[in-house]
């Protein structure tokens, strides 16, 4: 069994916000096909605009936030899950009052697409 538990420090900024990483692709000690990683973005934030050539999910476990993909918005809660397809410029800004929380899992889209 494998457990990694979330503490201060392992919490960094990347994309402009609180990331925690989980498994990278393929590094570490679990040699995973997808990385994956805590986001905490507090009240009033966003994440910076990015691309990657990764497609990604992301899972809102807490908060409320408007999702930005190209020029396409939409308000997401606890709950739901966003597609990210590779490519595509997105933002996650928190719109709620208190922190908002997600996991992100990406994976390189060859990699899936080889399996087809």
């Amino acid at each position: 069994m494998y457990i990694q538990p979330i503490t201060p420090e392992q919490i960094t900024r990347e994309y402009g916000i609180q990331m925690r990483r989980v498994y990278q692709v393929d590094s570490g000690p679990i040699h995973s096909p997808f990385g994956s990683a805590w986001g905490f973005i507090e009240a009033g934030g966003a994440s910076t605009p990015h691309t990657h050539t990764e497609e990604e999910t992301f899972y809102i476990v807490e908060g409320q936030g408007l999702m930005i993909i190209e020029s396409e918005e939409r308000e997401v809660q606890k709950g739901d899950v966003i597609y990210i397809p590779a490519d595509h410029n997105h933002v996650l800004r928190n719109i709620g009052n208190d922190t908002l929380t997600f996991i992100t899992v990406w994976w390189e889209a060859s990699t899936v697409r080889k399996g087809r």
